[in-house]
C-alpha cells in the first residue's frame, strides 16, 4: 500500500494544459548564459510551486556571464528512465565562446574540469523567461571536440550537461527563476542576475 501511495505521489499528474493562441511561447533563447560554480552556491529558496526565489552564494563568490549572438546559447531537457525508481531528467546547455586569448583558454580549462549551474533566458521576456539548469547535480563538460579551426568560425563550442556514467541525474526539470521585487517579474529577475555578477 505504501509503495502505491509513493508511486501516486511521484507519478500522478495534477493539471492539464490548453493552448492560448494569443500567447504562444516564443521559441529559442537569448544570447546570454550565466554560469555559477556549484561549490560557490550555499543554497536555494523555492516557493510552493517550486519556482526558485533566491540563490545564495558564498561570501565574495559571483556568477559569470557569457554573451554571444543570435542562437549561440542553447538549452535541452531529456527524460532518463533508470532501471530502478522514477523517471529522472538530464539538463544540457550549449555556448559559444568568441575569445581565443590564453586567459580565456585558462578559463575554458576550468569549465572543462568543473561543475556549474546555469541560468538560461528563453525568448519572450515574460515571467517564465529564466530557467536554472543543473540545480541538483550540476553540469559538466560533454566530452568531444570543443574547437575546430575550420568550422564554426574557429570558435570554442562547449556543451555542458548532467554528468554521464556517474549515475547522476536531476530529480526535476530546469526550474523557473522568479525573484520578488518592485518591478515586473522579468525586471526583478534581471536585477537579481546583475547582482550575482562581479561589480563592474
Amino acid at each position: 500500500m505504501n509503495l502505491i501511495r509513493a508511486q501516486r505521489a511521484c507519478d500522478s499528474i495534477e493539471r492539464g494544459s490548453s493552448a492560448d493562441c494569443d500567447n504562444l511561447p516564443v521559441g529559442g533563447t537569448e544570447a546570454r548564459l550565466i554560469l555559477i560554480n556549484t561549490s560557490d552556491i550555499v543554497g536555494y529558496t523555492e516557493d510552493s510551486d517550486l519556482n526558485i526565489t533566491d540563490i545564495e552564494l558564498d561570501g565574495g563568490a559571483t556568477a559569470f556571464e557569457f554573451l554571444g549572438f543570435r542562437n549561440d546559447m542553447k538549452g535541452t531537457q531529456e527524460t532518463i528512465t533508470p532501471d530502478v525508481g522514477p523517471t529522472r531528467f538530464k539538463h544540457g546547455v550549449g555556448l559559444n565562446i568568441y575569445e581565443l586569448t590564453q586567459v580565456q583558454k585558462n578559463n575554458i580549462e576550468k569549465i572543462a574540469r568543473g561543475n556549474v549551474v546555469a541560468i538560461l533566458e528563453n525568448r519572450g521576456k515574460d515571467e517564465n523567461a529564466h530557467e536554472v539548469f543543473g540545480k541538483g547535480v550540476g553540469l559538466q563538460i560533454v566530452p568531444g571536440v570543443i574547437r575546430n579551426a575550420h568550422e564554426n568560425g574557429g570558435l570554442y563550442v562547449l556543451s555542458l550537461a548532467t554528468p554521464d556514467g556517474e549515475g547522476l541525474t536531476e530529480p526535476k526539470l530546469p526550474q523557473t527563476l522568479k525573484i520578488t521585487g518592485s518591478g515586473s517579474q522579468y525586471e526583478n529577475n534581471l536585477a537579481f542576475i546583475e547582482d550575482l555578477l562581479p561589480a563592474s
